[in-house]
């Protein structure tokens, strides 16, 4: 992805964590999320990175998780306010492989707290021409898979936030080409309507 893109996904959660008011989640909650999620960062250097408003009485904090040379992973809390003890690590519903997993890290994460989406990227390389991004709704109880852009390809063009609806994966999209197919008179199937490739 651009920088610009990059910024774009990110911005929301880490610009809320400076100042007095960060959060600490007690490091208990912090080591078992680590240990649930696979994380490789050591429990002593785990960090809270950013914080938002999830819904009237829950906030959204990102604790880092682990780290690449072109990414870095992060798991996110559902913390009831003042009560950080009582954390829940968040599952999220991920596109892999063509098949959609239960996971709980994601990379380079930016939620907004109007449309309760959450939307997260992962560079297939550093040039940030091909790879992964990925977009969720929360339902109240986890984050619902909502979009999935992919781009295998490396072919040294841009895979950006703004350019990505090219590279859509799910919900798959029909082309206006796809759709019902026609049918020759008299065919012993006249009448049925043959279904659209998906």
């Amino acid at each position: 992805m651009s920088t610009a893109g990059a910024l774009l996904l990110t911005i929301s959660l880490t610009a809320s964590v400076a100042g007095p008011d960060k959060l600490a989640l007690p490091d208990a909650v912090i080591e078992a999320g680590l240990k649930k999620a696979g994380c490789t960062v050591p429990p002593e250097e785990a960090e809270v990175i950013g914080i938002e408003r999830l819904s009237s009485r829950l906030e959204i904090v990102e604790v880092t998780c682990w780290r690449s040379a072109t990414n870095a992973g992060s798991i996110l809390f559902a913390v009831p306010e003042h009560r950080p003890d009582h954390a829940q690590l968040l599952a999220i519903e991920s596109w892999q492989d063509g098949r959609i997993l239960r996971s709980y890290s994601v990379s380079s994460p930016g939620f907004d707290p109007k449309t309760r989406t959450l939307s997260f990227s992962h560079k297939a390389r550093g040039a940030g021409d091909c790879g992964t991004i990925q977009e969720m709704k929360w339902t109240g109880w986890h984050f619902r898979l909502l979009n999935v852009w992919n781009k295998d390809h490396c072919d040294g063009e841009p895979f950006e936030w703004d350019s990505r609806d090219r590279w859509q994966v799910f919900p798959r999209q029909v082309s206006p080409r796809q759709g019902v197919e026609p049918v020759s008179e008299g065919s012993a199937s006249g009448g049925e309507r043959a279904q659209s490739s998906r």
